[in-house]
């Protein structure tokens, strides 16, 4: 097992530091890639809201054969480095065809690029992820190399809302687009990435891995039936970034059309949500040492549905009130983010305590399969439900189109993710249960090499 003291933070930040650009894609594809795709190229909503959902459900189901190739990977640079040094080229130029398409294109290229970018997504974040589960094995080691990870994620956000605000109007006349705005976010993940990816593959360490007889795909997912947090956790994921994705994929079209703001300020909104999580972020580490991860998870993703609840008493300053919301849910913004991966890289030993492999990115990509079809589905469901019932982005709101917006986006979200909290609330793995876990597993190996 790796050991904390030889990973210098210099290593630790290394490792974090692709997470600054990768987080921005992950913004550009919740907040605005679908609301481009619908209000200025003009794919109808419903089948934006289709593509984005097959294009993630896709997606998750290559997230567990890349895992696995991952896991049988054996080379001088361990199982991720060479997965990320491959996919990153192809992960870049996909990048731009999708964020930056030709005027004129449809819905035909609109799948056929969805779905390449997220094949190279998933080549270079299964990996990525999984490394960093390596890195650490102990509980609070987790903790930090994924709120270290994470906090550069949150400072990526922080830095794609800024650069439009400052940058554009410098370079464009008039109100800046959301073309505008991707073109810009589009050139700085590219940039980012070509500076922090060579950075983390040379400084930062491999991790370190039980060795076994590498498994297929369906004999690996064969061995996880037994690992019963582990499915208890991906069920409360999946509900909880259900709730998210509907919320998410309407909350620009609310902020626009219910509240009348400008798209510009909808990221000073999203600049305070990623300030306050910057700030708040240390409080929640140490209080996840404290009572647990899975007990942070539920305080904090039901914080930040409760805290949209505040837009219904928004009133002629909507600016400021938006403001105040978007405060209040940036202080719970870094336990969605830190918590989950964490706690499911925890039942990797559960699982080789159960007689499993030690399959880190199986695992991860798990994860990420079940949060992607929370959001595939969440997308597909939220705008299609939003157009059902009387929004239309590309006409005058209506008090119907508003009051679907507030369906969708504010009513709905907490509600489902409730469901999931509930289930994780009395989690399994503690802190101490996870040590005992390790310290048999510590035995075990040295009574198999005596």
């Amino acid at each position: 097992m790796t050991n904390p003291e030889k990973t210098s933070t210099l290593a630790l930040m290394a490792y974090s530091g692709p997470m600054i650009a990768l987080s921005i894609v992950n913004m550009l594809l919740i907040a605005y890639l679908p609301n481009f795709y619908a209000a200025e190229i003009g794919v109808t909503i419903a089948v934006v809201g289709g593509i984005f959902m097959l294009a993630r459900a896709f997606d998750a189901v290559i997230d567990p054969v890349i895992g696995n190739l991952s896991d049988r990977t054996r080379s001088r640079w361990g199982r991720r480095k060479p997965w990320i040094a491959f996919g990153i080229p192809a992960f870049m130029l996909m990048t731009w065809l999708f964020f930056q398409p030709p005027e004129g294109v449809g819905m035909t290229y609109l799948l056929v690029v969805a779905l390449l970018f997220y094949v190279t997504y998933a080549i270079v974040i299964i990996p990525y992820i999984s490394w960093g589960a390596e890195i650490y094995r102990d509980y609070e080691g987790r903790t930090k190399v994924n709120s270290l990870r994470e906090g550069a994620g949150i400072f990526g956000t922080v830095i794609a809302t800024l650069l439009p605000v400052i940058l554009l109007p410098l370079m464009v006349e008039g109100q800046p687009g959301l073309r505008d705005i991707l073109w810009l976010l589009a050139l700085t993940i590219i940039v980012i990435l070509a500076v922090t990816i060579p950075t983390a593959l040379k400084i930062a360490p491999q991790g370190e891995f039980e060795p076994h007889p590498p498994l297929g795909l369906f004999s690996a997912l064969s061995l996880m039936r037994s690992n019963k947090p582990l499915m208890r956790m991906l069920v409360a994921i999946f509900v909880i970034w259900l709730g998210g994705a509907f919320h998410n994929s309407t909350i620009l079209f609310y902020v626009t059309k219910g509240l009348g703001l400008a798209e510009s300020d909808f990221l000073w909104l999203v600049l305070t949500q990623y300030l306050m999580a910057l700030i708040s972020l240390p409080v929640w580490n140490k209080l996840a040492n404290s009572i647990g991860r899975h007990r942070v998870l539920v305080i904090g993703a039901m914080g930040y549905f409760l805290a949209h609840q505040g837009f219904y008493f928004v009133g002629n300053d909507a600016f400021l009130g938006a403001v105040l919301v978007y405060a209040a849910a940036g202080f719970m913004t870094p336990v969605i983010w830190v918590m989950p991966p964490a706690i499911v890289a925890d039942t990797v030993e559960y699982g080789m305590f159960k007689g499993g492999s030690d399959d880190a990115a199986l695992y991860l990509a798990l994860y990420a399969f079940v949060q992607k079809m929370a959001l595939a589905m969440g997308v597909g469901l939220a705008l299609a439900l939003a157009g059902n019932l009387g929004f239309n982005p590309q006409a005058a709101i209506t008090p119907q189109g508003i009051w679907a917006l507030k369906l969708v986006t504010l009513i709905l979200p907490g509600i489902i993710a409730l469901a999931g909290c509930l289930l994780i609330w009395n989690y399994p793995i503690t802190q101490k249960r996870h040590a005992i876990i390790r310290k048999w597993l510590a035995r075990r190996a040295g009574g198999q090499h005596q």
